[in-house]
């Protein structure tokens, strides 16, 4: 009866921390002790990633940006540098954005984190990834908004476009803090604006246009 009673009390506090203390699966772990038999612990923000992101953002926090097909997923239940299971992929690079990425990238990302976002082989992907962190893990910033599938639309003439799980909502605004992206191309601007207020994909070459204007105008 003691804890029917303080549940919702209970559930108000959870939902607090949730939406204060946004997390990264770049980091999911915190410093172990030295002694042989300690085992790694997660870090207090490694669960959800709460907080919106616009567009801006996501490209300043990310150490990696590229569009590239999935070549390869492998599964290790206790990889080596991390002490934890992993899923570790390969992608085939089609266009560098940001950071080291030529030919092919290699990353690893908490197996964890797939249930939030993972990646089919054979499918191609805009992904804005976090540097790496120490244990060498990495993930979408912001996860569901930092990865992008590329489709095919129309039926005559096909266009690529890009969407993530959110449907582009929140990427010409925090929908938190309302900071709005400015690109000095208003056309390219007020596109972004557009499809991320409507919630529609948005065209491949006008999205990765977008990044680059806010990669360099700084």
């Amino acid at each position: 009866m003691f804890l029917r009673n303080k549940m919702p009390i209970l559930f108000f506090y959870l939902m607090l921390t949730v939406l204060c203390f946004p997390v990264s699966f770049a980091n999911v772990i915190e410093e172990v002790d030295n002694s042989a038999s300690a085992k790694p612990k997660l870090e207090r923000h490694f669960v959800f990633e709460t907080i919106p992101m616009n567009l801006e953002e996501i490209t300043d926090a990310s150490g990696i940006i590229f569009s590239g097909e999935c070549l390869d997923s492998e599964e290790i239940e206790n990889d080596q540098e991390s002490n934890l299971p992993i899923i570790k992929y390969t992608f085939k690079v089609t266009e560098c954005i940001k950071g080291n990425c030529v030919d092919k990238v290699t990353f690893k990302q908490w197996k964890g984190a797939a249930r939030a976002i993972s990646y089919e082989i054979g499918k191609n992907y805009v992904l804005f990834l976090y540097p790496e962190s120490e244990r060498g893990l990495t993930s979408p910033v912001a996860l569901e908004q930092g990865s992008f599938a590329i489709e095919k639309k129309g039926l005559i003439r096909r266009k690529e476009v890009v969407r993530n799980k959110l449907n582009n909502r929140g990427l010409n605004r925090n929908l938190r803090t309302q900071k709005t992206i400015s690109i000095s191309d208003k056309y390219i601007n007020n596109y972004v604006h557009n499809c991320s207020e409507s919630g529609i994909p948005m065209r491949y070459k006008e999205f990765i246009k977008a990044v680059r204007y806010l990669s360099k105008e700084k």
